[in-house]
């Protein structure tokens, strides 16, 4: 009885000990471009991407198709394009430089064209689910 009693102790204590050792762990590292950063999202959990040094949040368009951006003329207005800084066009783990139309290099995270919006505020970004087709950027 006292044997099973303290191999029932050991594996809660066990299970607490890797319990606390991940909640205690750093973050993941994730690379990206010069032009980005990863912030802890306040309020709320998880990591968020923003464009650096404006700090305004990075969206993805669903028009895009096969890593190409769909949002060209007035939409590159209202949803300017994240370009890639001179010197900085090579792939950084999931971020890929790619070619617009108009002959800049446009970010790319995993396959989708990155963007940030005109219109948008530090404190009130309002592009996630505008007309069903733009979304955050999340890791």
């Amino acid at each position: 009885m006292r044997t099973s009693s303290f191999m029932v102790l050991t594996s809660a204590l066990l299970c607490l000990a890797s319990l606390v050792t991940a909640a205690d762990s750093p973050p993941q590292k994730l690379e990206h471009p010069s032009n980005v950063a990863l912030v802890e999202n306040s309020p709320g959990p998880g990591l968020i991407y923003k464009h650096f040094p404006t700090n305004l949040r990075l969206y993805i368009f669903d028009g895009d198709k096969d890593g190409k951006s769909g949002c060209i003329d007035a939409c590159a207005g209202a949803w300017p394009p994240l370009i890639v800084p001179p010197g900085d066009d090579k792939k950084i783990g999931d971020w890929k430089p790619i070619l617009r139309d108009d002959g800049r290099l446009q970010w790319s995270y995993k396959g989708h064209p990155v963007y940030v919006r005109y219109h948008d505020s530090l404190e009130h970004p309002m592009g996630d689910g505008f007309e069903g087709k733009w979304h955050f950027l999340t890791p």
